[in-house]
């Protein structure tokens, strides 16, 4: 089964990035009977003698849930991110060889091919850039060869029966406007979803985070994830899936240095579970006057 597949909203188990195959294995199999319906899988994390075809072909066949890949330009440390040496291309042929394993598909970010990283999130600089309205969204470029690059790579994922997942961690305040305009970037490229992460600094950027996720709902043909980082995300994780983003990313567990603010896989199983969340349009159009009723 395809992500794009998955009934919608669903729980992905995030940052599966244990060493070596049988830590993958280990956390998986924990994952599923956790309530996962699919797994992030991070290369970054894994070993390098362990990112080939051969040795995580047996992870992709230990589970009947779908799994796509991630390989990051960084690892994250907590709530910090360690950067390290950027090699596109490497990174993406891993990825496209990856599904010929048994991957489902892939990560590319909006600026792959043509980093935009920004300055350091953790310096003062980067602390003012997340903040600033006007700062331009990371891990979007605009550059005419990269973006071709983009497209002939997800025409190449498509070629070979994987899906691509188009990521921008935008991690600046955004407005409903410039989210959209992302996810249309992402469309206009061919991905077949598109990832969002924007920083929330106040109660009032999580409404507009959640008026984002209506927004996208409303404008975009190709399913989406909002989400938001920040201490103020971790309101904005488990919400937006209510409201039209396709899925929650959930940890299996907390390993020392774990990013913190996303949620257990279990703990959102039991929110869906236990919270009806799921509206009818003919009930919801029954409460409102014939002139006014408008589409979903």
């Amino acid at each position: 089964m395809k992500l794009t597949e998955i009934p919608r909203p669903f729980i992905c188990c995030v940052l599966i990035d244990d060493p070596t195959p049988d830590h993958l294995i280990r956390t998986i199999k924990l994952g599923e009977y956790d309530g996962a319906q699919a797994f992030d899988l991070e290369l970054q994390g894994v070993d390098e003698a362990h990112r080939t075809p051969a040795a995580l072909r047996r992870v992709f066949e230990y589970t009947t849930r779908p799994v796509f890949t991630v390989f990051r330009r960084y690892r994250l440390a907590g709530d910090s991110f360690e950067e390290q040496a950027s090699q596109e291309a490497s990174r993406m042929q891993t990825q496209l060889d990856l599904i010929d394993a048994g991957s489902v598909g892939f990560d590319m970010e909006l600026d792959t091919f043509d980093p935009q990283p920004g300055p350091s999130q953790s310096s003062p600089e980067g602390k003012r850039y997340a903040y600033d309205r006007s700062s331009a969204p990371r891990e979007v470029s605009h550059a005419p060869a990269a973006v071709e690059r983009q497209m002939r790579l997800i025409e190449e994922a498509h070629r070979r029966g994987g899906e691509v997942f188009a990521s921008a961690h935008a991690l600046t305040r955004l407005t409903p406007e410039g989210a959209v305009a992302i996810g249309r970037l992402a469309e206009e490229r061919g991905a077949d979803a598109v990832k969002i992460v924007q920083f929330c600094a106040s109660y009032e950027d999580v409404v507009e985070c959640f008026a984002s996720t209506v927004a996208l709902r409303r404008a975009l043909r190709i399913p989406f994830v909002m989400m938001a980082h920040g201490e103020y995300g971790k309101l904005v994780r488990p919400v937006t899936p209510l409201l039209g983003s396709m899925l929650v990313f959930g940890r299996q567990d907390y390993a020392p240095g774990s990013f913190l603010s996303q949620p257990l896989v279990r703990s959102m199983k039991a929110v869906f579970d236990n919270f009806d969340y799921r509206i009818s349009d003919a009930r919801a159009a029954s409460l409102i006057p014939p002139e006014e009723r408008h589409e979903p």
